[in-house]
């Protein structure tokens, strides 16, 4: 399950070396070299939890801080997609979507690592 969700952060880190792909994505316009800075860097966020995430479900290492972190990324944005709530595209309701199938991927398999941890001691 985390390596699952760890995919799904690394994806959109491609926008890194994608900028021209980055409108189509989010369904936003990039007016400036600044607001392309900005995502082009919440890419490499993406890339370094994604990473975290798929290194920790591999060698069961800091498996909990990288479901807690992908946790907070995903529920922050979930959060902040219905605390705002108005002129948001559906490229990024698409990506809330997504976010809300991964937390639930993410709190499973949690679960289950942590019965696990629980029944081996």
């Amino acid at each position: 399950m985390l390596f699952a969700a760890g995919l799904i952060n690394l994806l959109p880190s491609l926008l890194v070396f994608l900028p021209d792909r980055i409108s189509k994505s989010y369904g936003v316009e990039v007016p400036n070299a600044s607001y392309e800075l900005l995502l082009r860097h919440r890419a490499v966020l993406f890339g370094i939890i994604g990473g975290l995430m798929i290194a920790s479900a591999i060698s069961r290492k800091n498996y909990t801080v990288a479901t807690v972190t992908g946790l907070v990324s995903m529920v922050s944005f979930i959060v902040l997609y219905f605390w705002i709530g108005k002129d948001i595209s559906s490229q990024l309701k698409r990506v809330m979507t997504i976010d809300v199938l991964a937390t639930v991927l993410l709190l499973v398999g949690l679960l289950g690592f942590l019965l696990g941890a629980r029944s081996t001691r």
